[in-house]
């Protein structure tokens, strides 16, 4: 969309909505500006911009749906020191394999399709999995018509982000290091995997590159010091990031097989990004739906929270975050059962999913236009770090603030309407964006109506492609039922959450359960505790030496 200057009809809007509050608002060019005061928005308002979502602290960029198993794939691929040229299609060794092998054509049509099951993930359009650094750092994803495919969830920038360190304000190295070796070793190669590796790289330029944990922080460093260096609010709940860091060990610890160990990298990945973004939805839900209660003098609705351990330096907080628990599930048992509405997994499914995940894009913008419009009248640092907690109590206690800032952000709801409209909005439909409220809650309603389209695209799709069954396959946070989505653990995730909680030691099944909120979450209600540790039981992860709960043990097998 241009970026042209706002329409006549807009400038008139504008103009006659800020009369009553005192203020000159004016429109220079497509620059607002109040009683002189430029006011920091971006020029374009629609879009993916980080700095519009304001992402920074947040995550790395803007995500977008996309197959989870080339997460890990896209941090090797950045991780290579020099320029990468004349990669191969993933695709194109796909079709070639059988004629590479040594046998008759029934043996090798076979035997190509073991390497396949092997080395490339199971979907309609397969992709090479990062069974060893090599793959990535001589090969690109392609789509079915063998063109490579650009498109991606994050970037290689998605690892070390979820490796800061809050307390050195810097990346962990060592930890990257140590993830990038891994996938780099050859010790644990079996003959299939040599053999695989050999007809793979066998045209390839660079069969011998290695993946370079300080080359990838190195390309991300500006942007880092950009989002999380001095003078801004940081990352958001390191908390969290220090659970991964320690999850990350763990796996990484554990003895796999080759591709099965790429296999788990990627669902730890998958599980903390999307704890993230349904923290993310609803901390910062939140925290938007008390500022719009402060601008139009109302109640807080009951059930949005904010938190106050983001400041914490250990990963304890988060069993007792307001987040924690929330993700409501029940056990999956392989076989068919009926969800219903009153069900606390699909519950919990509507309102963080369906109500709190779907707006978070929204959220973000509304959040960073707001912060945007007090700092145009004095929020200073606060406003920079879009503190909305501080900006709720400066609305709530002084009115001449809150008539101020409700003006600027009808303003900028009318610009935001007036560029989606691509300057094709009449006065009346320009006015009626203003008249559903105080000018926080227009802006709110008015970023959640244009984007109504696209709203999904920035989460709930993410969402679907890290965790939900039929898309990725064992390790799934979440089913459907028809049309019915719903929270539900199944047993390869199941598997992964008794190894990251165990470790190496038993635990008892109520701290389990406890230790299980960190990740935001909890069994729906007690039959399912029950047929949760029944499942464990099955599994051969739990030991029962009475009916009582302290007295069954969870343990990695």
């Amino acid at each position: 969309m241009s970026t042209s200057a706002p329409s006549e009809n807009a400038i008139e809007v504008i103009s006659a909505a800020a009369m009553p509050s005192g203020m000159e608002i004016t429109l220079e060019g497509s620059a607002l500006q109040v009683n002189g005061v430029r006011v920091r928005i971006p020029e374009k308002l629609n879009g993916e911009l980080r700095g519009l979502f304001g992402i920074g602290g947040l995550f790395p960029t803007v995500p977008r749906g996309d197959d989870r198993d080339k997460l890990l794939w896209r941090v090797v691929a950045e991780a290579r020191p020099d320029v990468r040229q004349n990669l191969k299609g993933d695709r194109k060794l796909a079709g070639e394999l059988a004629d590479k092998l040594p046998f008759d054509s029934d043996a090798s049509q076979v035997a190509a399709a073991a390497l396949r099951d092997r080395f490339y993930n199971r979907k309609k359009v397969p992709a090479l999995l990062p069974v060893h650094s090599s793959l990535p750092l001589n090969y690109e994803h392609t789509n079915s018509a063998g063109k490579a495919s650009g498109y991606r969830m994050f970037n290689g920038g998605i690892a070390p982000f979820m490796l800061w360190r809050g307390e050195v304000a810097g990346v962990d190295t060592e930890l990257l290091t140590r993830l990038l070796d891994e996938v780099a070793n050859d010790e644990e190669l079996t003959f299939l995997d040599r053999y695989f590796l050999n007809l793979a790289l066998e045209d390839s330029d660079t069969p011998e590159a290695t993946p370079d944990a300080v080359e990838l922080i190195t390309r991300y460093a500006d942007q880092f010091a950009k989002d999380l260096g001095e003078g801004t609010a940081g990352v958001f709940c390191q908390p969290s990031l220090d659970l991964f860091r320690r999850d990350l060990t763990t796996i990484l610890d554990t003895s796999l097989p080759r591709p099965d160990k790429a296999r788990w990298l990627t669902l730890l990945l998958s599980l903390h990004i999307s704890a993230r973004l349904y923290r993310i939805a609803v901390i910062k839900g939140g925290e938007v739906d008390v500022v719009v209660a402060a601008a139009t003098e109302t109640s807080v609705p009951r059930n949005s929270v904010t938190c106050h351990c983001e400041p914490a330096k250990e990963a304890g907080c988060l069993q007792s975050c307001p987040f924690a628990g929330t993700l409501r599930f029940r056990t999956g048992t392989g076989g068919y059962r009926a969800i219903h509405d009153r069900d606390g997994a699909r519950a919990a499914y509507v309102d963080i999913d369906q109500r709190r995940l779907l707006d978070m894009p929204a959220t973000l913008v509304t959040r960073t236009l707001a912060c945007r419009a007090w700092e145009a009248i004095g929020g200073g640092e606060e406003a920079e770090q879009r503190n909305l907690e501080a900006l709720a109590d400066a609305l709530r206690v002084d009115p001449g603030l809150r008539a101020k800032h409700n003006a600027i952000c009808g303003a900028i709801a009318v610009l935001h309407h007036d560029q989606w409209r691509k300057g094709q909005s009449t006065v009346a439909e320009l006015e009626e964006v203003l008249a559903v409220g105080a000018g926080m809650h227009a802006l709110r309603e008015d970023v959640r109506k244009m984007r109504r389209a696209d709203l999904r695209h920035q989460s709930r799709d993410v969402i679907n492609q890290l965790m939900l069954d039929e898309n990725t396959g064992p390790g799934a946070l979440i089913s459907r039922n028809h049309t019915r989505g719903y929270f539900e653990v199944d047993e390869q995730l199941l598997i992964l959450l008794v190894r990251l909680i165990c470790v190496d030691r038993q635990v008892p099944y109520d701290e389990f359960l406890s230790k299980l909120r960190a990740y935001g979450l909890a069994p729906q209600d007690s039959a399912e505790r029950d047929n949760l540790a029944n499942a464990l039981h099955r599994l051969g992860m739990l030991a029962r030496f009475s009916d009582a709960g302290e007295a069954s043990f969870v343990y990695f097998n």
